[in-house]
């Protein structure tokens, strides 16, 4: 769970910073531990990553664009953990709307 802590704010400041292969490799590291069969490795990467992402601006914005729709509704308990009903409603809306402009891209 330490880890994590740490990674979050790493991966923030790295968005600020906008190092690219930084934020790719934590990214890249999440994703593999939500899917481990561990299930003590997926609680700590959601409790301590995933679920920090919607409420700190500069991994809000980045998160649109490193999460597929499937990886999205998957963790959308997640998200919603730190968040009113209408906040996720609106992240919900930008991530979708992100997701439509890229694809028209």
């Amino acid at each position: 769970m330490e880890l994590w802590i740490e990674l979050v704010g790493i991966c923030g400041e790295a968005c600020n910073e906008l190092d690219e292969a930084l934020v790719a490799s934590i990214y890249s590291y999440a994703q593999w531990c939500w899917k481990s069969p561990n299930s003590e490795t997926r609680t700590a990467v959601v409790c301590a990553f995933f679920e920090h992402l919607p409420t700190t601006p500069s991994l809000r914005r980045d998160m649109i664009h490193r999460l597929d729709q499937k990886t999205f509704i998957e963790l959308k308990g997640a998200f919603q953990y730190h968040l009113s009903s209408t906040e996720f409603q609106h992240l919900e809306h930008e991530f979708l709307e992100a997701k439509r402009q890229h694809r028209r891209s």
